[in-house]
């Protein structure tokens, strides 16, 4: 199975990593119909990246301009991007790895998932 194919488990894994409408795909278009423990996986820790984004953004934007809020709020941005990087890799990978500082936290608040 290649890669992005709608039958292949890590199809869904990585979707969930594009974008809070790719999460949205991968969760219900394609983890509703077909549960698999590599695709709980990913969604768990991409959900969390998505929450985490969403926060920084917020933050940014009702900080006041300050050169040393941008400085924070680039340092955070791009932490979280090597963090969605590694998530990434891993769901092409086939890997059930967790993403450092993150994973472990995101399986276990969404694990009802």
């Amino acid at each position: 199975m290649a890669v992005g194919s709608p039958d292949n488990p890590a199809t869904p894994a990585f979707v969930a990593y594009i974008t809070f409408i790719g999460w949205l795909i991968a969760y219900f278009g394609f983890y509703r119909n077909n549960k698999t423990q590599l695709t709980a996986f990913h969604i768990r820790q991409s959900l969390l990246l998505h929450i985490l984004s969403l926060a920084l953004d917020v933050f940014y934007s009702f900080s006041p301009a300050r050169l040393s809020f941008f400085i924070i709020s680039s340092i955070v941005a791009l932490l979280l991007f090597a963090l969605w990087l590694i998530g990434f890799m891993d769901a092409l990978n086939k890997r059930e790895k967790a993403i450092p500082f993150i994973g472990s936290l995101a399986q276990a608040m969404f694990r009802a998932m």
